[in-house]
């Protein structure tokens, strides 16, 4: 048999778990410091522009960063959740005043899961936020 046929030795197994298609980072590798940034720049920067840094972030980034691009779409769909649902409790809100309950609760919803995103992002983690709180428009 000659050399060049020969099977390659078998890898270490790795311990970081990532979702099924994703490798680490855009090469294969560990997270750069810019890909957590600009992800983490996805989930913060709707306390300040909603549906704008995330819309921005998944359209720039997504040939760039396969991490990037995960944590864009996982704060745009977050985000165009929180706005269907609060939209929606706000209408029914003129006609039952409970309702109005339920905007103020899925709005501190939200804003706990883009707090709880963001430390785990910032730690280079491939999270997913529960679909019951960001439906998945995106995939």
């Amino acid at each position: 048999m000659s050399p060049r046929f020969r099977s390659a030795p078998p890898r270490a197994q790795s311990t970081v778990q990532f979702p099924p298609g994703y490798a680490a980072g855009a090469h294969g590798g560990s997270t750069t410091p810019d890909e957590r940034q600009w992800a983490l720049t996805a989930y913060v920067g709707q306390f300040l522009l909603w549906v704008l840094p995330p819309l921005y972030i998944y359209l720039t980034k997504r040939r760039r960063s396969r991490y990037a691009l995960h944590h864009a779409r996982q704060a745009l769909n977050l985000a165009l959740t929180t706005g269907i649902v609060f939209a929606i409790a706000v209408a029914l809100s003129q006609f039952v005043q409970g309702f109005l309950w339920v905007a103020m609760g899925w709005v501190t919803l939200s804003l706990a899961v883009i707090v709880w995103s963001a430390t785990k992002v910032n730690q280079g983690s491939w999270h997913r936020i529960p679909k019951i709180v960001a439906w998945p428009f995106l995939k």
